[in-house]
């Protein structure tokens, strides 16, 4: 029983950051999810709780958006999705290894890069939205990378949490259709509601809390929960 109100307050702690900051979910809930459910339920679980927040986000909050950063970032993620489907499966340990390496280079901060006339950051935009996509379907984790992209690209932290939404819903649609939906079944009605109506609950804390973010805060926090995910990945090795 304490396990499962962890996980609910988790649920609706992450749903919070996710609407606030532009990521989250995952990284503060997942572990937890994954314990308590299994990888094996827990990852569409997941995904369908990232989805539903991105849904929220995006019809609520979803206006004055670069949207050629969307359809970049998006056709990106398709991309690496698609690669991620054909692949040969990684070993567990391998793939989580990979993964913290991915996000501790992510979270090192750098200069922002000179945007020109031609160039506007959208090569490490495309490159990291591969790199999402391909994570989404293997863990429902992508973690902060394509937001750190954008953040290196000189996009401000206001427009990264809002480009991120509509972003968010086509990676984790995507992942959720190969996935498969989570079912009643495997999780029991009450549970899979009870972290629906959790996860909602978060996301309208999210709303009250994102003015209170300072746009310039935001690349910092997004920092932060990529260390916080790559230490967590890290922790997991060991046991």
């Amino acid at each position: 029983m304490f396990l499962i109100m962890v996980c609910m307050a988790l649920v609706a702690a992450g749903a919070a950051i996710q609407v606030a900051v532009g990521a989250g979910l995952s990284i503060v809930c997942g572990a937890a999810l994954f314990l308590w459910l299994g990888t094996a339920v827990g990852i569409p679980v997941l995904l369908l709780l990232n989805l539903l927040v991105s849904l929220v986000a995006t019809a609520l909050g979803g206006v004055r958006l670069r949207w050629g950063d969307v359809a970049l970032s998006s056709g990106s993620i398709l991309l690496g999705c698609a690669a991620a489907a054909v692949l040969p499966s990684i070993p567990e340990a391998a793939l989580k290894g990979i993964t913290a390496a991915v996000l501790l280079l992510a979270a090192l901060p750098r200069p922002t890069a000179p945007v020109t006339g031609f160039d506007k950051g959208w090569a490490g935009i495309a490159g990291a939205g591969i790199v999402t996509g391909m994570l989404t379907l293997w863990t429902a984790s992508p973690g902060p990378v394509t937001p750190v992209a954008l953040a290196r690209a000189g996009r401000s932290g206001d427009e990264v949490r809002r480009v991120m939404q509509p972003v968010s819903c086509v990676g984790y649609g995507v992942a959720l259709a190969v996935a498969g939906l989570p079912t009643t079944s495997a999780t029991g009605a009450g549970i899979l509601w009870s972290l629906i109506t959790a996860c909602l609950a978060g996301a309208g804390c999210g709303f009250m809390l994102r003015p209170r973010i300072e746009p310039g805060r935001v690349v910092k926090l997004i920092r932060l929960i990529a260390v916080a995910a790559a230490a967590l990945l890290l922790l997991s090795l060991r046991s």
